[in-house]
């Protein structure tokens, strides 16, 4: 499949190149990861066996810009090693990660659509999640404006159905139905200044759409050899399930270099939750935040325990982290350690009417990189959690068990073509 592919967009390339004032690029991107899970996501129950497998992500990507306009498309390959037959007669693992065209409507604006990812700032709310094989990516219009000076603008816009119709719009996947969003950013010599507002909707019944308000920002400041951010957001509206929202999220970071080679960081995020006690009226009001499309793997743990497809809609968390990256040069190491906390309250199953302590346990993350040549890298990584009886409670399994994962991921970015003309 992606031999054919390959000869089919090489066949675009020089027939394109032709063109003037253009630039192609053709690249790609070929990356197996080995993991061993022992409590990953979760605690381990006792007496369960390890999972132990191989992922790869293989991607073929496309870039032509020319006066006016610029496309973009990225066709991948995702697999578990051995669950595609020998024999295979189909391409299920094989998508369309990205098709999207961009054109200038003048200097300074342009309008981008079609089938992209959508970053913003620190990833918390939009992100790639690049992290997992299959990454994300929207179907979605941006109208863009920047000022040429520092100030930008993004108003972006999303209408989701599973199919065509003839009538009716009711949309049944489990997926947003629809957002819309304002990105505004300025950059100044020391500081940048974004701000985020997003109406987001699900579909909750054939004849409503619930949407939700987040509203927020983020502040950089790099005044020289040690930087400062943080982050607050605020949402309200109603939630997937119908219910009056009102959730809030908080968090600074403080990084600070050590010489050029080392760098020590520590902050902490702050996402509010819901006592559980509260859920159990079926009128109660969410407090519970949602990072929705952030890449949820940059934060709390490289274990996913919270916010990766799961912990939505439940007690919040305080993450309290700190850690030092070691760059020299070919190589580089370091790690992270958080301290997990609930923000709203657990009941305690043992003794009703009696609630959790807070603290939920510990994860030490360890990573180490290689640079193997120009565009191929090794990476490693090994993480651990040392947890508490609450979150046995929370997560379910079991505290005692050893709860590890280790991975182990070979990255190799050739380019194909790089012709400007």
């Amino acid at each position: 499949m992606f031999r054919k592919t390959f000869f089919i967009v090489l066949s675009i390339l020089v027939s394109a190149y032709g063109q003037a004032a253009s630039h192609l690029i053709l690249d790609g991107q070929f990356r197996p990861r080995t993991e061993y899970r022992h409590g990953f996501h979760t605690l381990m129950p006792p007496g369960a066996d390890p999972a132990f497998f191989v992922s790869q992500r293989s991607r073929l990507n496309l870039f032509h810009m020319q006066s006016g306009f610029s496309l973009g498309f990225s066709l991948q390959d995702i697999r578990v090693w051995g669950e595609v037959p020998q024999l295979v007669r189909t391409g299920a693992n094989t998508s369309v990660h990205q098709a999207w065209a961009e054109v200038r409507l003048s200097d300074q604006a342009a309008v981008k659509a079609g089938r992209q990812e959508i970053v913003y700032d620190d990833h918390r709310i939009f992100g790639n999640v690049d992290w997992a094989q299959q990454g994300r990516s929207h179907d979605a219009a941006i109208l863009k404006w920047d000022s040429g000076e520092g100030f930008t603008v993004h108003g972006g816009f999303a209408y989701n159905q599973e199919s065509e119709r003839i009538m009716g719009t009711v949309y049944e996947m489990n997926n947003y139905k629809a957002f819309q969003y304002l990105w505004l950013n300025n950059q100044w010599e020391d500081i940048r200044i974004s701000l985020l507002f997003l109406n987001n909707g699900w579909q909750h019944s054939p004849d409503n759409t619930a949407f939700s308000q987040t509203a927020g920002g983020r502040i950089e400041y790099s005044p020289g050899r040690y930087s400062l951010s943080g982050s607050a957001y605020m949402q309200t509206g109603r939630d997937a399930s119908n219910r009056n929202l009102s959730a809030h999220y908080l968090s600074a970071e403080l990084s600070q270099p050590l010489h050029e080679s080392i760098i020590l960081q520590t902050g902490f995020e702050v996402l509010s939750g819901t006592d559980r006690q509260d859920m159990e009226d079926p009128g109660y009001t969410n407090n519970s935040f949602n990072p929705f499309y952030g890449t949820n793997h940059r934060f709390n743990g490289h274990m996913d325990y919270f916010y990766v497809g799961n912990h939505i809609n439940d007690v919040g968390l305080r993450d309290f982290y700190g850690g030092m990256a070691y760059s020299p040069g070919w190589w580089s190491a370091g790690f992270r350690t958080h301290v997990f906390a609930s923000d709203a309250l657990l009941d305690d199953p043992a003794n009703g009417g009696e609630t959790m302590p807070r603290y939920l346990g510990t994860e030490v993350d360890l990573y180490f990189g290689l640079q193997l040549y120009e565009r191929a890298t090794l990476r490693i990584g090994y993480s651990h959690m040392f947890a508490s009886r609450s979150m046995e409670v929370l997560k379910g399994g079991s505290r005692r068990e050893t709860n590890n994962w280790a991975w182990v991921m070979l990255v190799l970015n050739p380019e194909f073509f790089n012709m400007q003309r």
